[in-house]
């Protein structure tokens, strides 16, 4: 099978236009949803002569056109070290894309795309701020084609590239989560998150409902109302108990959709990622482009013995969080080979750990748990519950405090930078002392009549913070950061 020309301009697969219209289709109900209750709630505000389908089948047109017009005007290419992608109709623009700032390519498959047999592109850059660099429609063996030429392409061609293409079909499976796998993954998540996600959301569509169906809604409020001031304690743990098994569940559906038939493969020197249950995504992730590595435990994982890994890239900071690939489900065995693949078994594991000093924790339960308690005083003189909610605070937020300082600590072997934190969960933070892009020494009041200082480690994908360490190690760590960085001739990304 001949291999598709990357350098000439290319429309999208004509058989996922309707995938191109869903998109849009999304687009428009995300922006004026309101808009659209309002008009069937409100029928009067449609002219006489224009009826509920009418109106939908003009929307319906209009999105037609512009997918149409979209569709025909939209190419992609290969152009001297550049991706090119150009769009629009009314506003013609042309975006250009260094292959070498390429961070990461991901491919991703809905249910429609499925059933049509197309893929959808994201490509990510370190100054991408949202998804403009995406393509919807592309076949299965063009996707391919371009996400394996824009990932190993280098601008500067040698025989190590040659030698690792022709290699192209040798991969490692690293990690697959078997069902049962993701019963423990599903199990073993944040379910608070969850159960406040849930009831942040329903309580936006109650008081949209609310809003648009003013006099419906009062008589049930009130019978609401007063099922709830009549109700006992019996009551409220039925319903705690409710909202639990509620967050449980819907963080278990959760886990399958995101995770279902997760694979971490090592292909050539990156690993490829596939995951999803009705959104299948795949993302190729080079090694040299992982610009820090965490991995991740908790009470419940520690049960099961298992980790989070999550692989950040460089990123602008709109989307930080976004562009996070992470790996539930794995053992030990499975973040050692990591590390050393990233790391090039160059570890600190072996290095003195440098624990923040004790008076972190005063720094932590001021802001944490004594301004908390001090803001609501002038209820404590009116309420007794709220005097001893308040007492009760202090002491939990004083502990949660005293498990963060335990679990604040560095480790640094002139190459490599370990950081570990946490309360309940402990996370580690890895990276490369070379990847450093700047070291921010901070030294408050308190600090400087104790010699102690703390540091900020930056990084293009975010930043480390060591808290609370000796003055001198935090001006000698922070030198030789600087001075590795200016010294080191290793390629950041």
């Amino acid at each position: 099978m001949n291999k598709p020309d990357l350098t000439k301009p290319t429309r999208q697969e004509l058989r996922g236009f309707l995938v191109i219209f869903v998109f849009e289709v999304q687009k428009i109900l995300r922006a004026f949803w309101p808009v659209f209750i309002l008009i069937f709630a409100q029928k009067k505000l449609l002219p006489a002569s224009i009826t509920i389908p009418m109106a939908i089948g003009i929307v319906i047109l209009l999105i037609l056109v512009h997918a149409i017009l979209y569709y025909l005007n939209f190419y992609f290419y290969i152009d001297d070290n550049q991706f090119i992608i150009k769009k629009g109709y009314i506003r013609k623009k042309v975006l250009s894309i260094p292959l070498e700032r390429i961070q990461s390519v991901n491919t991703k498959q809905n249910l429609l795309q499925q059933l049509l047999n197309v893929y959808s592109l994201e490509v990510d850059t370190a100054g991408s701020a949202g998804k403009e660099l995406k393509i919807y429609s592309l076949s299965g063996s063009y996707t391919d084609h371009l996400t394996q030429f824009l990932q190993s392409h280098k601008e500067n061609a040698n025989e190590e590239k040659s030698e690792s293409i022709s290699n192209t079909n040798e991969e490692v499976e690293i990690i697959k989560l078997s069902p049962s796998d993701l019963l423990r993954v599903g199990i073993s998540q944040n379910h608070l998150r969850t159960g406040l996600i849930i009831l942040a959301f329903g309580s936006q569509i109650v008081d949209q409902i609310q809003d648009l169906f003013k006099v419906e809604t009062d008589a049930y409020s009130d019978t609401f109302q007063n099922i709830m001031s009549n109700s006992g304690i019996l009551f409220y743990t039925g319903l705690a108990i409710f909202a639990l098994v509620v967050s449980i569940f819907a963080t278990l559906v959760i886990t399958v959709i995101k995770y279902y038939d997760f694979k971490l493969v090592k292909y050539q020197k990156s690993y490829r990622i596939t995951s999803g249950l009705f959104n299948k995504r795949k993302v190729l992730l080079p090694f040299n482009k992982v610009q820090q590595l965490n991995w991740e435990t908790g009470p419940i994982k520690k049960m099961f013995g298992i980790f989070k890994i999550s692989f950040k890239q460089a990123v602008s900071k709109q989307v930080q969080q976004k562009q996070v690939v992470d790996a539930p489900g794995c053992l030990e065995q499975h973040i050692e080979s990591v590390r050393d693949e990233l790391f090039k078994g160059d570890l600190p594991d072996c290095s003195e750990k440098i624990y923040s000093h004790r008076r972190y924790f005063n720094l932590l339960w001021f802001v944490r748990g004594l301004l908390p308690a001090i803001i609501p005083i002038p209820l404590y003189i009116f309420e007794p519950l709220w005097l001893i909610a308040g007492g009760a605070w202090l002491v939990l937020s004083g502990f949660y405090c005293w498990m963060m300082v335990r679990k604040s600590y560095f480790q640094f072997n002139k190459s490599q930078l370990i950081v570990g934190k946490g309360a309940i969960n402990t996370v580690w933070q890895q990276a490369a002392a070379f990847k450093t892009q700047s070291v921010d020494f901070r030294q408050s009041f308190f600090q400087k009549r104790r010699g102690l200082a703390s540091l900020r480690v930056n990084n293009a994908s975010g930043q480390i913070d060591i808290p609370y360490i000796p003055e001198d190690m935090a001006s000698k760590l922070m030198n030789y950061l600087l001075y590795h960085v200016e010294t080191s001739d290793e390629k950041w990304m």
